[in-house]
């Protein structure tokens, strides 16, 4: 892995102390990239897979070496004792270390003999220091997350071949050493780490973030280090978490789709009865242009009410702009007719609204008719005045839709544990159908909110918020 080298005026010093010195010397960045290391160093405490200074000392011991980095000046050499274990031996090595420009000498002393053989007590610390060493090479090479670090001057110190994927690269070089701010490789991943990055700085906190595109979930976490000013991104792919959810959305969209067929087979009966009889007259009359336009009005509200079936069952997943009161003045009629075959009246009145929503229409139309399908549900065969009343209305910030019937309703036990996945009611229910609901509404940003009370029927609200002004 490449890292960034220095240019600073010590330079040739260091070279010479590569050359000269029986000692251990080390040059490092403070995050522990190692930068330069001469042959003592080479065969007594580095292998090849070492790269960072901390990463030679167990996990016990790091707090400590990171405390003597930390205070590390360039005014004053400083010193620390610590132990390294390599080739089952215990290594005892002082450090005199000091800071120069935004790097750091370091030059080591072995205090006890490097070639003497290990007590039988110590081979503990080894396996110790061996099996936490495999323990990181498995994390950063081998799980399906990303890890990227930049440093205080947001230059990339640090990345995995997992994150070199979700980034579309083909090798790691293409982003160590290189400022996050200044790469000629655009994708979306990084200028998403790139305004986490503004706001880390600024707030130095924990920053977590999603990114969805077609059908691919990405979840972006951000930490800083306050001890090095670095930050630290893990990336984790859910994409098989939301394609799980998409076919979970699509088979209930295929549920309500099925429940609906009969009554759009109902509704497109009557305009077909009034074109055929309209066509027998004609043929009686021997004058066709007399019933031409009431004929073409039925088939053009036939159509609408196909459209509005196929508007259903698509499979859009993208969001798009639109006008919430269209998207539920589009039901009306499958609701109308739904309604009609269960005897069930149905009062509606929904308001123009004066702004635009950002949703997948298919969703949320999947919410309005899987609340229809709960509703008729749960009235029974012997109860009078079943009503249902679906009313839409614009306020400050969002558009509101409530769906009211007058059902048996619930008791408060009960509507506790509703929202809850896989709990239902009913004798053939899977439980998924509300807390589906409720997630559509709340990854569109909205609310969603169940009143019920025992006798008294049920009423659901939930509210989509509008798109700033600028955007409409």
């Amino acid at each position: 892995m490449q890292y960034c080298q220095s240019d600073n005026t010590f330079a040739a010093f260091q070279h010479i102390m590569n050359d000269l010195t029986d000692d251990i010397y080390l040059l490092i960045k403070p995050n522990g990239s190692i930068i330069e290391s001469n042959s003592i160093a080479q065969e007594s405490i580095l292998s090849v897979s070492n790269t960072n200074f901390y990463d030679l000392f167990i996990k016990e011991d790091q707090p400590a070496v990171f405390k003597f980095i930390e205070n590390l000046s360039s005014k004053n050499a400083s010193e620390g004792v610590f132990d390294h274990y390599s080739n089952e031996e215990k290594m005892k090595i002082k450090y005199l270390g000091k800071m120069v420009d935004d790097e750091i000498v370091l030059l080591g002393k072995f205090l006890d003999n490097p070639n003497k053989k290990k007590e039988h007590h110590e081979i503990d610390y080894k396996e110790m220091y061996e099996k936490e060493h495999e323990f990181r090479k498995f994390m950063f090479r081998e799980l399906e997350i990303g890890i990227l670090t930049i440093n205080a001057t947001n230059e990339i110190d640090c990345c995995n071949e997992r994150m070199k994927l979700f980034v579309d690269l083909d090798s790691v070089n293409q982003l160590i050493g290189k400022n996050l701010f200044q790469l000629d490789h655009k994708h979306p991943l990084l200028s998403q780490m790139r305004e986490m990055t503004r706001e880390i700085r600024s707030t130095e906190i924990v920053n977590e973030r999603f990114y969805y595109e077609d059908d691919c979930l990405y979840q972006v976490k951000g930490m800083y280090f306050d001890s090095d000013e670095s930050i630290r991104f893990v990336l984790y792919d859910r994409s098989h978490q939301q394609r799980f959810e998409n076919l979970l959305m699509y088979k209930k969209q295929m549920e309500s789709v099925s429940h609906l067929a009969a009554g759009v087979a109902h509704e497109l009966r009557n305009p077909l009865s009034v074109i055929q009889g309209f066509i027998q007259l004609s043929a009686v009359t021997k004058d066709f242009t007399k019933y031409y336009d009431t004929v073409l009005s039925e088939l053009s509200r036939m159509n609408e009410i196909i459209e509005d079936f196929l508007s259903v069952s698509r499979r859009k997943m993208q969001k798009q702009k639109q006008r919430p009161d269209l998207i539920i003045k589009s039901l009306i009629h499958i609701i109308q007719s739904e309604c009609l075959l269960h005897n069930i009246v149905f009062e509606w009145d929904v308001e123009e609204a004066d702004g635009y929503i950002m949703v997948n229409e298919s969703m949320i139309k999947q919410v309005v008719l899987n609340l229809l399908r709960n509703s008729i549900e749960a009235y029974t065969k012997q109860q009078k005045n079943r009503l249902i009343q679906l009313y839409g209305k614009g306020r400050d910030h969002h558009y509101e839709i409530t769906f009211k019937d007058q059902g048996p309703g619930m008791e408060q036990a009960v509507l506790e544990q509703l929202g809850k996945p896989f709990f239902t009611t009913k004798e053939k229910g899977n439980g998924i159908g509300i807390p589906l609901c409720k997630k559509i509404i709340e990854d569109h940003g909205g609310t969603f909110h169940i009143d019920s009370k025992l006798g008294e029927g049920t009423m659901i609200t939930f509210q989509l918020p509008f798109l700033p002004e600028k955007n409409n």
